[in-house]
């Protein structure tokens, strides 16, 4: 089985977890936790992806791979060169932050456990990319092997 997604919108990273010291009594603790902003795009990507998957779709239990493309807003700051080649359809990649593996990638993927496979342990093969295009988004396709 194959499904593809479309997230709209431009990409964000999900950010290292962030810790905070916190008093109980006369005793302090270290507390984790992820900035609101983190939380609410992994429920938009949630929301988005449900409303995408086909009426009955049971999550992914074994073997997948995954192809993610990140598609970035074009820069201001571009020179002509890389504005025609955008215009002409070149493909032009994102070679800036954020980071595709630990950032975009790891909050694409938490956003997705439960909902299109049971643990993000069972995707065993990836190909991803960051490009810029005229519609930002995020493209996925599973693809069960």
């Amino acid at each position: 089985m194959k499904i593809a997604l479309k997230i709209l919108g431009t990409p964000q990273p999900k950010q290292s977890t962030r810790f905070k010291v916190q008093k109980f009594g006369s005793k302090q603790f270290a507390k984790a936790y992820q900035p609101a902003k983190v939380i609410q795009n992994e429920r938009n990507i949630a929301f988005d992806v449900k409303s995408q998957l086909p009426k009955g779709f049971i999550p992914f239990t074994t073997a997948i791979k995954a192809k993610v493309t990140f598609v970035f807003p074009p820069l201001k700051s571009w020179n002509k060169k890389i504005q025609e080649q955008f215009e002409t359809g070149e493909k032009i990649y994102k070679t800036s932050r954020p980071d595709l593996t630990d950032n975009l990638m790891k909050g694409t993927m938490d956003a997705m456990t439960g909902i299109v496979y049971t643990d993000d342990a069972v995707i065993v093969k990836v190909e991803s990319e960051k490009i810029y295009g005229k519609v930002p988004r995020i493209e996925i396709e599973f693809e069960e092997l």
